[in-house]
C-alpha cells in the first residue's frame, strides 16, 4: 500500500515539495474538484521510502524567526516602481542578484493552451524579469523548481527564490540544508485561489464582452497604490480594449479580497504569524500614511507611487537588502505598525460560510453560477466600489484622516 500523505485537506499547501523530492517521480499534483491541486501517488512507481512525508513542511514545520529590522522602502528607478504592484524592492533585490550572475525564481503568468496560467519560471537575465513582478492572487505551480534551484545552488550560482511562505518553507525543507549562496523572499499572504477558478473567471468575461481576455492585471497603478484590476481584451477584428475597474466590481477579485475562495490550509496557515521562514518578507505597506502622516514628500514614499513593507528575518537578508540601499528610499519602521495593517503577520484568516456557498455553486454548475450568485448577493458592494473608484484619492485619505482625529 503506498504511503499516505495526509488525512485531512488543510494539511496540505500544495507546494509541489513532495513531487520534487520523489526518486521515483511517483507522485503528480492532480486538481480535485474545486480545483484545488493535491500530490496523488502511482502505487505502481512508490516503494514506500517515505521521503515525501519526511519533507513536508506542514508536518515538519522549519524554525522561524521574529524580524530583526522592518522598513517602508520603495525603488528609486521610476519605471520599475511603475510595473511593481507596491514598492518594487522584488525587483531591486532580483535586479542586484541578476546582475551578479545569478538566477531568481518567482511567479509569472502565460498564456497556454488552458488560458491565464501562472507558474513558478526561473529567470537569468533582466529582459525576463518584468513577467515576475506584479501581483498574481492564483497559486502558483512551482513544477520542478525546486529541483532546478538545488542544482543551481549547487553550481555555485547566487539564487533568489520568491514566493509565498509556504512555498518557501518547502524549499527549504527539499533543500535540508542551507545554502550561502540562496536569498529567500516571501510575500505576506492572505491566501490563494486556484487556476482552474480563475481560468473559468476569465471565461465569463469573455462571453460578457464577446472578446478574449488577451493580459490580466491583478493590480495596476492607475490610481495610485490599491486594488484596481485591469483587462486587456483582444477583439476579433485584433484591436484591445482596455478595462481598469475596482477590484471589487468583478467577482473572482471580491471573493479574494473577501477570503471566500482560498485552500482549505489557508484559514489554519502556520506561516501567517509573526515568526517567518524566509531571509525576507516584502509586502504592500497598507496604512502607511496613516502610521506617517506628516512624512515629507522627498523622502520618496508615496502611496501614489507604491511602499513596500520589508521584514529581515535573517543576517542573510540585512547583508541583500543593505548591498541594495543606493537603489532604494528606505525609512525604518516597526513590526507593530506594518502588523496593524496586514492581518496575516498576526493570524490566517477566518473562513466564511460562503467559501462553501461559492465552491458548491462552481462544483455542481460552473463559474456562470458563481458569477450570477455575486451580481445577486453584492449589489451594495458593488455600489460602494463604483463610488470609491470615482472619488479622488486625496479626499479618501483626507477622510481616514478625520475618521483617526475623531476616534
Amino acid at each position: 500500500m503506498a504511503v499516505t500523505l495526509f488525512e485531512n485537506k488543510q494539511d496540505c499547501c500544495g507546494c509541489g515539495a513532495c513531487k520534487n523530492i520523489c526518486p521515483r517521480d511517483a507522485i503528480s499534483m492532480v486538481a480535485d474538484e474545486d480545483g484545488f491541486v493535491y500530490p496523488w501517488i502511482d502505487e505502481q512507481r512508490c516503494v514506500e521510502c517515505g521521503a515525501c512525508k519526511k519533507v513536508c513542511s506542514y508536518q515538519n514545520l522549519p524554525v522561524k524567526s521574529r524580524p530583526i529590522a522592518c522598513y517602508a522602502a520603495a525603488a528609486q528607478d521610476v519605471s520599475m516602481l511603475k510595473k511593481s504592484a507596491s514598492g518594487g524592492v522584488f525587483a531591486v533585490m532580483a535586479r542586484k542578484i541578476l546582475h551578479s550572475g545569478g538566477v531568481v525564481y518567482g511567479a509569472a503568468m502565460s498564456m497556454e493552451k488552458v488560458g491565464l496560467t501562472v507558474r513558478h519560471t526561473r529567470v537569468d537575465s533582466v529582459d525576463g524579469l518584468q513577467a515576475l513582478q506584479g501581483s498574481k492572487y492564483v497559486q502558483s505551480d512551482t513544477g520542478a523548481t525546486y529541483r532546478n534551484a538545488k542544482e543551481d545552488l549547487l553550481a555555485g550560482k547566487q539564487v533568489l527564490y520568491s514566493g509565498t511562505p509556504c512555498q518557501i518553507a518547502g524549499l527549504r525543507s527539499y533543500l535540508g540544508k542551507a545554502y550561502d549562496n540562496l536569498l529567500t523572499m516571501e510575500v505576506i499572504c492572505h491566501g490563494v485561489p486556484n487556476g482552474s477558478l480563475f481560468r473559468d473567471f476569465l471565461k465569463t468575461l469573455e462571453k460578457r464582452q464577446g472578446s478574449s481576455v488577451a493580459a490580466f492585471s491583478f493590480r495596476t497603478k492607475d490610481k495610485g497604490q490599491g486594488m484596481h484590476t485591469c483587462v486587456d481584451y483582444l477583439r476579433a477584428d485584433g484591436t484591445h480594449t482596455v478595462v481598469s475597474r475596482n477590484g471589487h466590481l468583478f467577482s473572482y477579485m471580491h471573493y479574494f479580497l473577501k477570503s471566500y475562495i482560498y485552500r482549505d490550509n489557508c484559514y489554519s496557515c502556520p506561516f501567517a504569524a509573526a515568526e517567518r521562514c524566509a531571509d525576507m518578507t516584502i509586502g504592500d505597506y497598507w496604512g502607511f500614511h496613516e502610521e506617517y502622516p506628516r512624512l515629507k514628500s522627498n523622502m520618496g514614499l508615496s502611496n501614489a507611487k507604491g511602499v513596500s513593507c520589508v521584514l529581515l528575518n535573517s543576517q542573510n537578508g540585512i547583508r541583500h537588502f543593505e548591498e541594495c540601499g543606493s537603489a532604494l528610499n528606505i525609512l525604518e519602521t516597526e513590526f507593530e505598525k506594518i502588523a496593524r495593517h496586514n492581518m496575516q503577520l498576526r493570524e490566517p484568516c477566518r473562513k466564511q460560510p460562503e467559501r462553501d456557498v461559492i465552491l458548491r455553486l462552481y462544483r455542481e454548475q460552473g463559474y456562470d453560477a458563481v458569477e450570477r450568485h455575486f451580481r445577486k448577493t453584492c449589489r451594495k458592494e458593488r455600489m460602494i466600489s463604483m463610488l470609491m473608484e470615482m472619488t479622488p484619492k486625496g479626499l479618501k485619505r483626507a477622510v481616514k484622516r478625520v475618521k483617526g482625529l475623531l476616534r
